[in-house]
């Protein structure tokens, strides 16, 4: 049911405090279900991130390791992106698409230092490994066998087990594209060489640019025709809210996040239908917008934000593995939640909503598991959205995302739970814009609900002490 803007001032008694909202507030109401759990998932497998060869090892030290602490990252990807077609880990060389001149990539992080920061972050590695044959000063590099030595190299530094993509966007015109026949392949002889080397590894495919069954569904439908459907532990795609440049009129779509939900069920559906039961659902890239260099429309825009913050309570009701697009990156790309050409690396606006929505889901432990819990309201997730979990801590995170320009006032009954206390962080455009954080925000308890004030256009996260 659509929200109705109040004409007139609302009076909430909130223990006990009157609160009197403008006349310009709306009114919602919802439902957290304490005893419905949809899920349990560990927040650092959500919450991933992505490192990429082309940052300095020295960007990697100092305050950055504390500061990717505190996003909750519980994986971390590399060498990053499209370059995982054309990096050679063996030279630390890197060549565009056509593979014809190898440039010396030293300068850059090599996957001993990459390595060496998973051990300094007690994380986990997940590699996006290069599909290609290539030739290197007139020496042939078998794409198998560099993927077999890459996971000795993990092995002898005590990460079997550990997670590899193979390739990245090879659908796609702006890589060294594949057809989905000859990428179905290439995937079996590189995951049947992996297993047979460690069995306990676990394998990603396509990494296709979004989800389109022309490439996912025609992957997993290949795998089941070969009889090697036992081989992906992970479908994986990417997810960005849509592509805005100069020739278009694109925006942000708020709207998008909730896709998410559709796009896994159909890919749930279909494994399911073909024996792959066991097999989870990974979004290693994911951010509000892809952007040409031509624009700079929505870059940095309080839409982003607010996206970032729906788009991972998303992830934890529908996905497996997901990984933020990107970690550290130049401060001037929109993506970069870390900017590592600052002295010393800083956090950017965009690191914010990521860090917000672990504090309020994660409670410090990224590898404790928390439950998902159902909820029910009476607005359109097209105005606001909702998103709340049993933390492992026991406490009750709360996710809201206020998309509308009116500010709401919000009531949330809690079903089989209390209320003995609650905190609160508003990021409102004023905090993101200044990238200092959210700040406190006005959320109150009594009893059995939880009521706040969000503007609009904003995000709060709360945590319940329940009773």
């Amino acid at each position: 049911m659509p929200l109705s803007p109040q004409r007139c001032a609302v009076l909430v008694l909130v223990a006990g405090l009157p609160w009197s909202l403008p006349a310009e507030a709306q009114t919602a109401r919802a439902t957290i279900d304490a005893g419905s759990i949809l899920r349990s998932v560990e927040p650092g497998k959500i919450l991933g991130g992505n490192v990429a060869a082309w940052v300095a090892a020295s960007r990697l030290e100092a305050p950055t390791d504390d500061t990717i602490r505190a996003l909750g990252h519980g994986v971390l990807r590399f060498p990053g992106g499209n370059l995982s077609n054309n990096y050679c880990w063996t030279t630390v060389r890197a060549s565009d698409n056509d593979h014809v001149v190898w440039d010396d990539w030293s300068w850059g992080t090599n996957v001993d230092q990459y390595l060496t920061f998973v051990d300094h972050l007690a994380v986990e590695p997940m590699y996006s490994l290069n599909p290609f044959d290539h030739t290197i000063d007139g020496v042939h590099h078998s794409a198998v066998d560099e993927a077999v030595a890459l996971a000795r190299e993990f092995t002898s530094r005590g990460y079997s087990g550990a997670y590899y993509e193979v390739g990245n966007e090879n659908e796609g015109f702006w890589n060294r594209m594949l057809p989905v026949e000859e990428y179905t392949d290439r995937f079996i002889a590189i995951a049947d060489a992996l297993k047979r080397e460690d069995a306990s590894i676990r394998m990603l495919g396509p990494v296709g640019g979004s989800y389109t069954p022309e490439w996912v569904d025609a992957f997993i439908d290949g795998l089941a025709a070969r009889n090697r459907l036992h081989l992906l532990d992970f479908v994986a795609y990417h997810f960005y809210g849509g592509w805005i440049a100069a020739d278009n009129s694109n925006g942000i779509d708020l709207n998008s996040p909730q896709r998410i939900a559709r796009e896994t069920r159909q890919v749930r559906d279909r494994l399911d239908a073909l024996g792959g039961v066991a097999t989870g659902i990974a979004i290693t890239e994911y951010n509000a917008a892809i952007w040409a260099d031509d624009t700079d429309r929505a870059k940095f825009s309080i839409e982003q934000a607010l996206w970032l913050v729906d788009v991972q309570g998303e992830l934890f009701r529908h996905v497996d593995l997901g990984n933020v697009w990107i970690t550290l990156h130049t401060g001037q790309d929109p993506h970069s939640l870390i900017d590592d050409e600052a002295v010393p690396p800083t956090r950017t606006r965009n690191y914010w909503p990521a860090r917000m929505v672990y504090d309020t889901f994660g409670s410090g432990a990224p590898n404790a598991p928390v439950d998902v819990l159902g909820t029910s309201s009476d607005f359109d997730s097209s105005q606001l959205t909702l998103h709340a979990v049993r933390r492992a801590d026991s406490k009750i995170g709360i996710l809201v995302v206020n998309k509308g320009a009116s500010a709401v006032a919000l009531s949330i009954a809690l079903e089989g739970s209390g209320c003995a206390d609650v905190t609160g962080a508003l990021l409102d455009e004023p905090a993101y814009q200044a990238s200092r954080g959210p700040a406190a925000a006005a959320v109150r308890c009594s009893g059995t609900t939880v009521a706040a004030e969000i503007p609009g256009r904003a995000a709060i996260g709360a945590v319940v002490q329940p009773f």
